[in-house]
């Protein structure tokens, strides 16, 4: 399998990369700095790019088979708008996915964005409540992210996390749609498991799973 990483210097996006390398994949890493990326190995390609670079994101997925996003935007308390970069960059890549005829997308959110499978539940009001309240310019983000997949007609799953700072003890994970109540906490180790895995299971497709440290 082909897959395309952005994010790829991040917690979650090193996982990622490194569970897809140990898997026999061939991964393509969206990068602003290279240096950042530590594993070598023969099956690992570099593109060097910012999220505003049309043509390098093109390159980035013109041969994947999945494109995973682990982007998000930063921890931002103050009220003042600053744009929605992430966001933009998200609609990018899908334009570049287009016009490759690329279908699937994973990506990353929180319960601030809505599924319509959600049910009332600590795990779906509170994670939308506070950002809106505390967070606004990121809360926006992922409403504009939300709207852009939503709209795409790609094959996409949006997994959702809250509170991904858990240790990792060698726990398995669970997830919900929304529709049962999450635990409220997750591994960065297993957000990205469950975005590798979804990259093979259809039944995810279109889904919104809030993932969570079983």
């Amino acid at each position: 399998m082909n897959i395309t990483i952005f994010g790829a210097t991040g917690a979650i996006g090193q996982l990622l990369t490194q569970f897809a390398l140990e898997n026999g994949d061939f991964v393509t890493v969206y990068v602003r700095n290279p240096e950042k990326i530590k594993q070598k190995h023969s099956n690992l390609r570099i593109v060097k790019g910012e999220l505003t670079n049309t043509s390098a994101i093109e390159t980035a997925v013109s041969e994947a088979d999945v494109v995973i996003s682990t982007l998000g935007p930063g921890i931002d308390l103050s009220r003042k708008q600053k744009g929605t970069p992430i966001a933009d960059g998200h609609n990018r890549i899908v334009k570049a996915m287009k016009k490759f005829t690329k279908k699937r997308l994973i990506t990353l959110a929180t319960p601030a964005l809505q599924s319509e499978d959600d049910k009332k539940s600590l795990s779906t009001i509170l994670p939308r409540i506070l950002p809106k309240l505390l967070m606004p310019n990121g809360y926006a983000e992922m409403k504009k992210m939300g709207e852009l997949i939503k709209q795409s007609n790609l094959d996409w799953t949006v997994v959702r996390i809250i509170n991904p700072n858990i240790k990792y003890n060698g726990q398995s994970y669970g997830y919900s749609f929304g529709d049962q109540p999450a635990k409220m906490s997750v591994s960065r180790e297993n957000v990205a498991k469950l975005m590798y895995d979804a990259a093979r299971q259809h039944q995810l497709i279109g889904k919104m799973p809030i993932v969570y440290n079983d």
